[in-house]
């Protein structure tokens, strides 16, 4: 499973924390030390999880400065949930981390046949519900909470 995993690092993470896309900084608690220091901790614990039957990936910019990360892991039997946090950058380099997170996920259904990738979504979050569509996802309204939309990417049998 290691051909899935990027090596990333806390500062990475960090870096990314510090300067967050301002679309997903709602998402995250970031507004003080502690809170980004509760994330941090969150996003590692995830990454953790990533190692044993999942995946994870990294991109940075041509400066070297992380960009995006994105990470998937179990939860259940043929089931994974996903989560993604990006910097600043997204707002220069967004379009190509889209484009490469779909191929992504195409390439990860041949592997995990049968799974399926979930996530979830502000109901009026009209940009990352179009995004979500975009990389693949599928809004399953059984799966909602709340204000949040459920969907779920599924990879063929």
């Amino acid at each position: 499973m290691s051909e899935h995993h990027d090596e990333i690092t806390p500062q990475d993470i960090i870096y990314i924390l510090e300067n967050p896309w301002e679309k997903l900084k709602w998402e995250w608690k970031l507004d003080n030390e502690s809170e980004r220091q509760e994330t941090l901790q969150f996003i590692k614990e995830r990454l953790k999880l990533t190692q044993q039957d999942g995946y994870s990936k990294i991109w940075k910019t041509p400066d070297d400065e992380p960009l995006a990360i994105v990470g998937g892991y179990k939860v259940g039997d043929k089931k994974y949930a996903t989560f993604f946090i990006s910097s600043k950058h997204m707002e220069t380099y967004g379009m190509q981390i889209s484009f490469n997170m779909r191929k992504i996920a195409k390439e990860l259904a041949l592997q995990f046949k049968g799974c399926s990738i979930s996530q979830y979504a502000e109901a009026d979050d009209t940009d990352r519900i179009s995004w979500y569509r975009f990389l693949g996802y599928k809004h399953k309204p059984e799966g909602d909470i709340g204000n949040k939309l459920y969907f779920e990417y599924a990879s063929p049998d």
